[in-house]
């Protein structure tokens, strides 16, 4: 991924940075990075970019192609970064794809009613006190005598299951040797950058059109943006997509040392380990504090970060002994089950899931069986059998087909994992269906990537699957059999209509 320069700077900063920012004004530089070797070497040079001081940074530098690649990354995992004098890297790879959520997760998104806020860059100082990581694109323009001007509008927040990461979690993980910070959380909303001299306040007041119903008049003059601002408005923001791009981080740095918490975090799949998520019975009381602890494990669940949740669970146990999240005949152990299955413990999920349904009494075994198929398909990561990873990939295809865009990557790597076990994995009976149904895997995986955007790889996994049918196989004429594969694509996957 190229590098992205982002910035941001705290308030109670600004005098401090406006002394250091006075001499880059009169600096020139030929370094990569846009700064002066002699200021490199100075004090203020030093502190101009250091990261302590911003760990809010705008994300004045992405397009649409980084925004979008951040918010698949923020949808499974903890994004981490490096971030280095005033240049920050998102480290793409820096994630175990087999157990999402591994080193953390984000919460759902907290909505806010926002307003809109200014912000001014009218000299060399005021861009690094307020944008210092915007010096390498903006600083020659500012020397120059050059203003600016950027409007943005918070319309929610996304902040991570876990407050720190420590060394030793990331150590031996590919990918994640550079990595400086982690994003603990981010701001969605939008934001529009452009030189003052190109822009007029509109009646309200807004240089880019800001709550003006969609209109593009204004917004198209922003130079850099995020969101559209014209679609932003204290009422509506959170219900609109232009009002939901993610423009500001909330870093934070890695700790030294080792994780005080790595023995729970890393618990054994033992009857003690059988203790940290699940579906809790309304009837159970808690005590204050133990709810707490439920809560935060629920909220962690709902993240995908299964070890902060059993973290959680245990917690609760030590409080509330009488409902351990451990025990079958708990109504937590469904939870814990769950949390399990996420913390890459599938196996062990498994088995409290199947206890529990049997404490329970309400359930046949067949239909335990489906029922926990199901659950695994949508929790298990990590170390799967064979059936376990097919059901995952299949689920994993219905949720890209029905339910939202999961990305065109993850559509294609579910397909290519269906087609790899679909034949080696057998029914178990005339009642699999789960199983059974990957013979037919591609009536979800067109679905999967055309909702993903990948018109042309939908139609080609679309067509290669209803080739060989009995139907196609009967009609002789290539231009009927063209044409019926085409009119049953674009029936199956609407949203490819017309775009082949």
């Amino acid at each position: 991924m190229k590098r992205l320069i982002v910035s941001a700077l705290p308030l109670a900063l600004l005098a401090g940075a406006s002394l250091s920012c006075s001499l880059a004004a009169h600096t020139k530089g030929s370094r990569e990075s846009g700064q002066s070797n002699l200021m490199a070497d100075s004090f203020a040079g030093k502190n101009a970019c250091n990261p302590e001081n911003h760990l809010r940074p705008f994300i004045i530098e992405w397009d649409a192609t980084d925004a979008s690649s951040f918010e698949q990354h923020a949808a499974n995992d903890i994004v981490f970064v490096e971030y280095e004098g005033c240049s920050l890297r998102v480290l793409d790879e820096c994630r175990n794809e087999t157990i999402r959520g591994e080193a953390g997760a984000y919460k759902p998104a907290e909505w806010t009613s926002g307003a809109l806020e200014t912000l001014d860059v009218n000299n060399s100082a005021e861009l690094y006190a307020k944008l210092p990581l915007g010096q390498a694109t903006l600083g020659g323009r500012v020397e120059g005598g050059e203003k600016f001007h950027m409007e943005y509008y918070v319309a929610g927040t996304r902040t991570a299951t876990r407050d720190a990461v420590f060394q030793q979690d990331l150590e031996g993980k590919y990918g994640c040797e550079k990595a400086t910070h982690f994003v603990y959380g981010y701001n969605l909303g939008a934001f529009g950058l452009a030189s003052s001299k190109n822009l007029t306040a509109s009646a309200g007041g807004s240089a880019f059109g800001f709550g003006a119903g969609g209109s593009e008049t204004r917004a198209s003059s922003a130079e850099k943006r995020g969101g559209k601002l014209a679609v932003c408005d204290s009422e509506s923001a959170k219900e609109v997509e232009g009002c939901k791009a993610p423009i500001r981080l909330t870093l934070r740095p890695i700790r030294p040392g080792e994780n005080p918490d790595k023995t729970a975090m890393s618990a054994q799949e033992t009857p003690e380990s059988l203790n940290a998520a699940g579906l809790v019975n309304a009837k159970v009381e808690m005590s204050e504090e133990a709810r707490g602890h439920y809560d935060s494990a629920v909220t962690r669940m709902q993240a995908k970060d299964g070890k902060a949740c059993l973290k959680s669970l245990d917690a609760h146990d030590k409080i509330d002994a009488k409902h351990k999240s451990s025990d079958p005949k708990g109504g937590l152990s469904y939870m814990r089950a769950q949390c399990l299955m996420l913390a890459g413990q599938c196996d062990a999920g498994k088995s409290l899931y199947r206890k529990s349904m049997e404490q329970s009494g309400q359930f046949m075994p067949e239909r335990i069986d489906g029922v926990i198929d199901a659950y695994a398909g949508m929790h298990c990561q990590g170390k799967m059998s064979d059936r376990d990873t097919l059901l995952k990939a299949l689920m994993e295809l219905q949720k890209g087909a029905y339910q939202g865009d999961i990305g065109a990557k993850a559509c294609t790597e579910a397909y290519k994992t269906v087609l790899k076990l679909r034949d080696k994995v057998k029914p178990k009976d005339e009642e699999d269906s789960q199983v059974a149904s990957a013979k037919s895997a591609h009536q979800v995986a067109a679905p999967c990537l055309g909702r993903a955007g990948d018109c042309k790889a939908a139609y080609k996994v679309y067509s290669d699957g209803v080739i060989n049918e009995p139907y196609m196989q009967n009609t002789k004429d290539p231009a009927v059999r063209d044409q019926i594969i085409k009119s049953g694509f674009e029936s199956m996957v609407g949203k490819c209509k017309g775009k082949l």
